[in-house]
């Protein structure tokens, strides 16, 4: 369970970026160390507890959801945002090679209480 202690802005990122590495590298049990039975994931639906959102991750693995590219992290106080370009296998059925996404990650200290994806429409990585 979370602590309710905000991480320092150095930590946070370096917990955030650790997140996206293991996702990166489909390592699941280093991804689900960062959520407790009281995390939520938002992504084509709302997931709750660690059974769900380990299901979760396992479809987004299935589907080859991937970053190929971040380029902006920010953080303000317990939240992390990051954006990039994202691609997965059903994107690529579509036709389409990518996308440009969002993921704003909420801690409650060295855990994630809420993930959501989202489109990012500024076109900044056009």
């Amino acid at each position: 369970m979370g602590t309710g202690i905000v991480p320092d802005t150095e930590s946070i990122e370096a917990a955030a970026r650790r997140y996206l590495k293991a996702f990166e590298e489909r390592k699941l049990e280093e991804c689900m160390q960062f959520f407790t039975e009281a995390s939520a994931v938002d992504f084509m639906g709302h997931f709750r507890g660690l059974r769900d959102i380990e299901e979760w991750h396992k479809a987004r693995f299935a589907a080859d959801l991937k970053l190929i590219r971040l380029d902006r992290v920010e953080v303000q106080g317990s939240v992390v945002t990051l954006e990039g370009l994202a691609t997965s296998a059903r994107l690529r059925a579509w036709r389409m090679k990518s996308i440009n996404g969002r993921v704003t990650a909420t801690f409650d200290g060295p855990s994630i209480k809420l993930l959501s994806f989202g489109l990012r429409t500024d076109n900044a990585s056009s």
